[in-house]
């Protein structure tokens, strides 16, 4: 009976995260309409500050950036995929961040890679 309830509980608990990866890897249709090309993330992001609610990101024209906020703060270069995906390499750990924006009705907002959820981006 115990060896029973044990094989259900683990075969529920694979079907939950398969049932999540399946999830986090779609994409709608109006994300792919909405999803900016490299040129348009150049022209709204680069050079110019911006932020997502909590720190202050700015992509300079120069290839490098930074992120600051209340606890925290990164330095680092960035360049732009033909697919309009923005990647950034913190010259501190030389970890690799993706960033893949969207127009979001008025606004903005951005898949980020490592913490795999979206964002608000607002403009400065």
């Amino acid at each position: 009976m115990r060896t029973m309830t044990m094989r259900r509980s683990m075969i529920a608990a694979l079907a939950a995260v398969a049932l999540l990866s399946l999830m986090a890897g779609q994409t709608t249709a109006a994300d792919n309409t909405n999803r900016l090309t490299a040129d348009q993330v150049r022209d709204i992001f680069v050079g110019r500050e911006w932020g997502q609610g909590v720190g202050i990101f700015m992509f300079s024209k120069d290839g490098t950036y930074r992120y600051d906020d209340s606890s925290m703060s990164a330095r680092g270069t960035w360049q732009i995929a033909n697919n309009g995906v923005l990647c950034t390499k913190n010259s501190g750990t030389g970890r690799r961040t993706c960033y893949t924006f969207y127009r979001d009705g008025d606004g903005y907002r951005y898949w980020h890679d490592r913490s795999a959820r979206y964002w608000p981006a607002y403009l400065r």
